[in-house]
């Protein structure tokens, strides 16, 4: 049976002068003046809403110029407001959206600009097959617009995303690769060390921290630059189904994953800066190297970070990274045995 509504809890609480809300359908915040987080909601439904109905000239309407997107659909991100309405709306998008639903969303606020994390659940017709799958998604969205407008977005899927979709369509085998190998510089792959000078250099030095502290097994010194120290922050990927926020999750997080696994190294490169007033995007491809269970593994992916600025100083909100594209332009997934 189809789902045709927006179902969540409300909890809403202050931060440090942020606000964090989960939200619930709207209608009572709507009769009233919405708030500021439901309109940034509102932003990104109405996004999907236009998406559904393929139309790429009203989806220029709804996001920023200077837009940039994490999507399964490209290995590299797809910046600009003309090139994202193009991917997600253009007469040559080999598959169209059906529905998009944001599952128990939240949403951080500083002065005219809003992140919005949510898990989602979707489908798709593609190849005239419906595909039903499940992911997370973060996304900054610019209020002191008329309407706002969506600025940065990452998708980030589930390989593994149940048994049935919200239409009852029994869900096929995982339609995703992994992020190519060719993607990335030739070997042996080196860090970039800039990201075209000033404020873009030294959001992309706070990248490159916070995955060193991974590196180090150190994520308390990830929690010190994180907003909130971690109580509105959020990380999104492929290890999880869902979402993980607020420090003692985050803390759990790295605890189980260093009982039985460790990093041994992680290059960032291409990166591609964006700073949207009082938040910036940071998207990077990287080469990771790691061991589970002294399994030696190697993981190529993309990735878009976001920080919001406070008191002169940038603090991670979200870290948004994903090992897979879809199949046709991944290799592998898994990786062939020998």
């Amino acid at each position: 049976m189809e789902r045709r509504h927006f179902i969540s809890t409300s909890v809403a609480g202050a931060v440090g002068g942020f606000v964090a809300t989960t939200l619930g359908d709207g209608s009572d915040a709507e009769a009233a003046q919405p708030s500021a987080a439901t309109r940034a909601l509102n932003a990104l439904k109405a996004a999907r809403r236009t998406e559904t109905a393929r139309n790429a000239g009203l989806l220029r309407g709804v996001y920023h110029s200077d837009a940039i997107r994490l999507d399964p659909a490209s290995v590299t991100p797809i910046v600009g407001r003309a090139a994202v309405a193009e991917r997600l709306g253009g007469p040559n998008v080999d598959r169209q959206l059906q529905y998009f639903y944001y599952r128990q969303p939240r949403t951080v606020v500083e002065g005219n600009t809003a992140l919005v994390v949510s898990n989602f659940e979707a489908g798709q017709t593609i190849g005239g097959r419906t595909v039903e799958d499940s992911g997370k998604t973060a996304a900054i969205v610019m209020l002191g617009s008329n309407p706002p407008l969506i600025a940065a977005e990452a998708v980030v899927p589930n390989i593994y995303a149940g048994s049935y979709g919200s239409r009852g369509t029994a869900l096929a085998r995982p339609r995703f690769g992994r992020f190519p190998l060719r993607a990335l510089p030739q070997p042996p792959v080196r860090a970039a060390t800039a990201a075209g000078g000033g404020e873009n250099d030294r959001l992309f030095s706070l990248v490159r921290r916070i995955n060193q502290a991974w590196v180090q097994q150190r994520p308390q010194d990830i929690l010190q630059v994180s907003q909130g120290g971690g109580t509105n922050a959020f990380l999104i990927g492929d290890y999880s189904p869902f979402y993980i926020s607020g420090r003692e999750d985050i803390q759990e997080h790295f605890s189980d994953f260093y009982s039985t696994g460790r990093v041994n190294s992680i290059a960032e490169v291409n990166p591609t800066v964006k700073i949207f007033g009082n938040m910036a995007a940071v998207a990077f491809d990287f080469d990771l190297d790691y061991a589970i269970n002294n399994q030696q593994r190697r993981a190529p992916g993309h990735a878009l970070y976001t920080f919001t600025r406070s008191g002169g100083s940038w603090l991670m909100s979200s870290c948004s990274a994903t090992h897979l594209v879809l199949a046709e332009i991944g290799d592998p997934y898994p990786l062939p045995s020998g």
